[in-house]
């Protein structure tokens, strides 16, 4: 019975050498990752300051937005003989300062 708890012992402190070894790579890649990325990071351009960014404007809106309330054109009635086709119709909504009713 000796020799078999020698060996149990044996094949259990090998896994516990290897499991270390394993532990010893992991921590190795990680601070080679951390040297790396600090080196990456020094050779790139440094942040902009927030003085080169473009300002906003004064107003309250967002750019693009617009205040303009708009309403459908008349459209001309006729018959089914002259009817008008899309591209005569010229544009389909115009600027109102009134807004719509709902």
């Amino acid at each position: 019975m000796p020799a078999t708890e020698t060996t149990h012992t044996s094949i259990a402190s090998q896994e516990a050498i290897v499991l270390v070894l394993i532990g010893v790579i992991v921590v190795a890649v990680l601070i080679g990752a951390f040297v790396l990325g600090t080196k990456v990071r020094d050779e790139e351009a440094p942040p902009p300051d927030p003085a080169s960014h473009p300002l906003r404007p004064p107003t309250d809106r967002l750019p693009g937005e617009m205040s303009a309330y708009r309403r459908p054109f008349d459209v001309p009635r006729t018959d089914w003989a002259h009817r008008l086709r899309p591209y005569q119709l010229g544009a389909s909504t115009e600027t109102s300062p009134v807004p719509p009713r709902e």
